[in-house]
Formats: C-alpha cells, sequence, structure tokens
C-alpha cells in the first residue's frame, strides 16, 4: 500500500469499505487477482492497518443494533406507531426466534474476522513484519474490540460460546461439542485476563516505531482526529472489572483515564485539569439571564452549553474533552447514519422515541436555581412536528433551529463512551468498594467541594488548603481537588464538579455518605445514569449490571414494568414476571 494512499484508508473508516489489498479473507469477497495464499497480503504494516480498519468499519454497522437492544430493551426508549412487529417485541420481552434484533451473528462475524488479524499479527510479528511496538499497539486494540464484542453477546444473550480462533464461518459456532457456551461470569474472566497486563492498555502513538508518521493510526483526517476512533482500553477494562465485581482494579482504570489530561499537560493549563471530568468549565446547563428559565444556554456550538457535548462541529479540543470513544458517519461515505431512520421524523423514519418514564424522570426533578425540569430532558428530546423526537443522537444532522442541515447529507457520530461515562462508572465502583464519600463526590459536587473543611463556627474556608479538598483516602481514591491560594496549589481534581452539578442541580442528601447508604447511593448513581446518559447505549447494562449484583433481577424488571404501565401496555405484567427470573433477561440464543 503506498503512503499517498493512506488518507484514503481513514476514509474507506468512514465509509466502512475496505481497500483492495485489505489484509483477512473473511473482510473480502473475492481472491486477488494473482490467486495467491491470502496470508500473503500481511506483509507490511499498512496492511496490518487495513486489518484494523475494515475491523472498525464493520464495526459501524452494528451501531443501530447496539443502540437498539441496550435502550429499548430497557426503560427510557419506546416504539413509535411506525416501529415494525419486531422492535415492538423487544420493547416488552416477547421476542420471537425470527426477530432480526435477537440474532448475535452479526457481533460473531466481526469476532470472527477479529480472530483472523490476531492470528496474522502474530505470524507478521514473528516474521519480522512487524516490529513489537506495532504488533503491541495493533493487537490489543483489535482484541479489545473483541472484548467489547463480546461483552454485548453476554448482556444480551447470557450464556454464549468464546472462541479466539479462527473459523471459517459463523456456522461452525453451532457445534456445541466443540464450542461450548460459557456463563457470564466465566465470559467475563476470559475478557479481564485477555485484557489484563502485560497486554498493552495504551492507544496507537502519534508515530510509529519507525519513526514515520505514515505508518502511524493517530492522525487527523479530514478534521477528524483518528484517537477518538479506537475502544479507549483501560475505560473498557475497567467495565470489565465493574461486572465482575472487581471495584478496586476497576477504580484504578477508570481513575487512571480521568486524569490523562492532568498527567499528560503536566497540570500546566486549564484544560489538562478538565479533560475526562464533568467540570465547571465548559458543557454547563447554564442561563444567559439569571432567574429567566427561557434563557437556557442551547447551542450545538457554544462549548459553554451542556447540548454541544453531542453536536459541537469542533473535532479538536472541546469534543475530546468530553468524548473517549466516538465513530464518525461522514455525510460524504456509507454506511449512511442509521440513527436518523431510527430517530428522525424529518428524512428518517422515526421508529423510536423517548418513553414516557424517561420524560417524567427528567420533568420530576427541580434545578438549584427552582426552575422545574431537568433541562438535560429539554436537550435530549424535542418536540418537532408536534411529536417528541430524541435529538440527542440527531445534533450533526440537525441544526440549531431542529431542521435538517440537508436532509440528504446524514452526517453524525456513534457516541460510544465519554467523560460523564466514566466518571459514573467510577462512582458505582467506588460505591461498591465502600467508598460512598467518594461517590457521592463523583457523582454530585465534585471533590472539592464534598471534602471542603471550614473553620468551626464560621462557615468559612482557611486559605491554607493543604489538609482539605482531598479524599485522604487509599488508593486509588486518594484524590486531591485542592483549589488554594496560600500555598499556592491546583491539585488535579479541583475542576470536577460531578454530572449533576453540571446539570444545575442540587447536591444529592450528604446523609447517603454520612450514614454509608450503600443501596441508596448506587440508586441514586443509576437515576443519574438515566438522566446523563439517555439514548447512548448504557441503560440495559446499567440496569442489568446492578440487578445481578443485588442477587435478583426484579430490579431491572421493576424499571421496565414502570416504563410499560405508564404507556398503558397489556405486556405490563407478564414483562415483569418474565424479567423478575435470571434466565428472563437473556435473549434466546440461536446461531
Amino acid at each position: 500500500m503506498k503512503k499517498h494512499s493512506y488518507k484514503f484508508i481513514y476514509k474507506i473508516l468512514l465509509a466502512s469499505a475496505l481497500v483492495s489489498s485489505v489484509s483477512c479473507k473473511k473482510l473480502v469477497d473475492v481472491e486477488p487477482e494473482n490467486q495467491v495464499d491470502i496470508v500473503n497480503h500481511y506483509q507490511t504494516v499498512y496492511d496490518a492497518n487495513a486489518a484494523v480498519i475494515g475491523i472498525y468499519g464493520q464495526l459501524q454497522g452494528i451501531a443501530d443494533r447496539y443502540i437498539v437492544l441496550n435502550e429499548l430493551r430497557a426503560d427510557l426508549i419506546s416504539p413509535t406507531i411506525n416501529a415494525d412487529q419486531y422492535l415492538r417485541q423487544l420493547h416488552t420481552h416477547t421476542v420471537t426466534p425470527d426477530n432480526p434484533w435477537a440474532d448475535p451473528k452479526p457481533f460473531y462475524k466481526i469476532i470472527m474476522n477479529c480472530n483472523d488479524a490476531l492470528k496474522n499479527f502474530d505470524v507478521m510479528l514473528a516474521a519480522k513484519k512487524l516490529t513489537q511496538a506495532d504488533y503491541n499497539e495493533r493487537y490489543a486494540d483489535i482484541n479489545a474490540v473483541r472484548c467489547f464484542l463480546y461483552l454485548q453477546l453476554g448482556m444480551h444473550w447470557g450464556s454464549v460460546p468464546y472462541v479466539t480462533d479462527p473459523l471459517e464461518t459463523v456456522e461452525s459456532l453451532k457445534d456445541e461439542s466443540k464450542f461450548p457456551k460459557l456463563t457470564f461470569n466465566d465470559l467475563l474472566d476470559k475478557l479481564i485476563a485477555s485484557m489484563e497486563p502485560p497486554r498493552s492498555l495504551e492507544g496507537y502513538s502519534a508515530t510509529s516505531s519507525t519513526g514515520s508518521s505514515s505508518t502511524s493510526l493517530n492522525t487527523t483526517v479530514d478534521g477528524y482526529p483518528t484517537n477518538l476512533f479506537f475502544v479507549e482500553k483501560r475505560s473498557l477494562l475497567g467495565d470489565l472489572y465493574l461486572w465482575r465485581g472487581r471495584y478496586t482494579d476497576a477504580s484504578r482504570m477508570y481513575r487512571y483515564v480521568t486524569e490523562t489530561g492532568y498527567r499528560n499537560g503536566g497540570g500546566g493549563n486549564d484544560a489538562s485539569f478538565w479533560q475526562y471530568k464533568p467540570n465547571y468549565s465548559r458543557f454547563l446547563v447554564t442561563y444567559t439571564q439569571g432567574g429567566n428559565e427561557n434563557t437556557l444556554l442551547d447551542d450545538n456550538t457554544n462549548a459553554n452549553s451542556w447540548r454541544s457535548i453531542f453536536g459541537n462541529p469542533t473535532q479538536g479540543t472541546e469534543t475530546s474533552s468530553e468524548w473517549i470513544w466516538t465513530i464518525p458517519f461522514d455525510r460524504n461515505f456509507a454506511p449512511v447514519n442509521p440513527f436518523i431512520d431510527l430517530f428522525s421524523n424529518q428524512g428518517g423514519r422515526y421508529l423510536l422515541t423517548a418513553s414516557k418514564l424517561a420524560l417524567n424522570n427528567w420533568d420530576s426533578q427541580l434545578q438549584s436555581n427552582n426552575f422545574v425540569g431537568d433541562a438535560r430532558g429539554k436537550m435530549s428530546v424535542r418536540t418537532i412536528n408536534g411529536q417528541p423526537v430524541i435529538a440527542k443522537q440527531l445534533y450533526y444532522y440537525l441544526n440549531n433551529a431542529f431542521i435538517p442541515v440537508n436532509v440528504l447529507q446524514r452526517q453524525g457520530r456513534w457516541l460510544l463512551y465519554r467523560a460523564a461515562t466514566l466518571n459514573l462508572h467510577f462512582a458505582e465502583a467506588a460505591c461498591r468498594d465502600n467508598q460512598v464519600k467518594v461517590a457521592y463526590a463523583l457523582t454530585n459536587v465534585g471533590v472539592r467541594e464534598t471534602y471542603n473543611s471550614v473553620f468551626p463556627g464560621t462557615g468559612t474556608v482557611p486559605s491554607d488548603v493543604t489538609n482539605i479538598m482531598q479524599t485522604q483516602a487509599p488508593a486509588p481514591y486518594d484524590m486531591d481537588g485542592r483549589d488554594g491560594a496560600v500555598p499556592y496549589f491546583k491539585g488535579p481534581w479541583y475542576r470536577q464538579i460531578g454530572s449533576r452539578s453540571r446539570a444545575n442541580l442540587p447536591r444529592l442528601d450528604p446523609g447517603l455518605y454520612q450514614n454509608n447508604q450503600v443501596a441508596n447511593m448506587e440508586d441514586a448513581i443509576i437515576n443519574e445514569d438515566a438522566a446523563e446518559l439517555a439514548f447512548e447505549g448504557q441503560r440495559w447494562g446499567d440496569l442489568l449490571r446492578v440487578s445481578l449484583r443485588r442477587g435478583s433481577t426484579t430490579y431491572l424488571a421493576q424499571k421496565v414494568r414502570a416504563k410499560l404501565d405508564l404507556e398503558g401496555n397489556s405486556e405490563a405484567a407478564n414483562a415483569y414476571n418474565k424479567l423478575s427470573t435470571t434466565n428472563g433477561v437473556y435473549l434466546p440464543f440461536r446461531l
């Protein structure tokens, strides 16, 4: 592959297509013209890069499936009148064998390609066609993609076959004597073991080990910073630990990622303090005129607006201070952004919308300034042409008047993982690790405020903050939020405020941590997940994880029943009964 075609490869990622020299057999439908063995396509680092790009291109093809399974099966999304029977089945948990959304094969097809690429990376390393450094980066990345896919399989199907060897077809998995199903917990153990050090957890370096930037997968193409395309491995490993109940290990991963900016910037500029932390500098629920709720800052392009998390066209510092993993759908290339068909009533099929339960949850909140309703709801769901539209997934397609910029140009982003997700998962892990006060700080008002001591009887903060504004907890919970004048000091957590404060909501009852109320604090975190992360593909996992942890899936069942009851759906009781059993929460596994 010639260097001058390298930019084209990135456009291939956006197109979910493949260059003719792509590396693995299952990623191409025709044999090369010279009929050489397919392994001969793995000759250079460029061929390895093409395999990586091809797999991420295939990953784009399941973006709609990811959102539908993780949101429609839970409590925040409901089908519209336009939805077909198969979407309605997911909604009511009455899935039939022919339901295409319940088919695990699309996940396994990508896994098979991951297996094939990983095997050939091994061959390339042994033949010295990849340096150790280039091999480490590419192998760890594709292995992480495979772990992400297996986690989705476990969440939705429970016990599934786990295979890491290349297979010709997914149909081979039907032989259970060769590929027995693993329980979800056993699957998690396998995934964790495959990702833990000495496997690399770093991202792609800006330049390759050979010193030539042309071989690096970390660059910028057509305004897209490609480092955001690739799965963030520590966040994923943290999630695997969280699912498995290894809370200290999970927190260790989350803590490392949250301090990325400070660590890389050395604390030398403001941006280093706020990257990957909800903070008082960016993406706020705020008003341009105090006391006037009609002046909500509600703009795609203003970095001080919470809404701009989901539609800021700037692909640089502002976006990457919140987004950790996001894959773009470019208007000039296939595949078409699938979220327009799912959610938009302008140029789309408008199949899904916010549930009444989700809207009620937002509407029942009271902001710190006594305005009624959580403004994140107003910016997540819009009334367009008289219909409630999930706009959070459409802001790269809609302008500030909520009209498509161009109905034929369906640009957008698959928003996979961001700072708020990271911090709320960190809070969940800390809570279950008996660090309830840390969890409170992460969710609520931040380390600085939660651990802010005052002079007795005065209510004033001492100017010397040497021994306050920090958790004084054991690692990885020893977080420093100091913001002092005498001596002058800025701790890496001094700007962090928690997603509730960023949303202009009052602090939760401090009795949650003062009385060490683990379960109640966990409930508050999951409620905050619903308000902050709605429609981003996190909800089913959040509800299922807590249910399994508590030893009863009635927690999840109650949430789904509440959604169906509000809609007057006759399947509410049946769905509750089914989901109250552990086997009932999983889809039937059929290949």
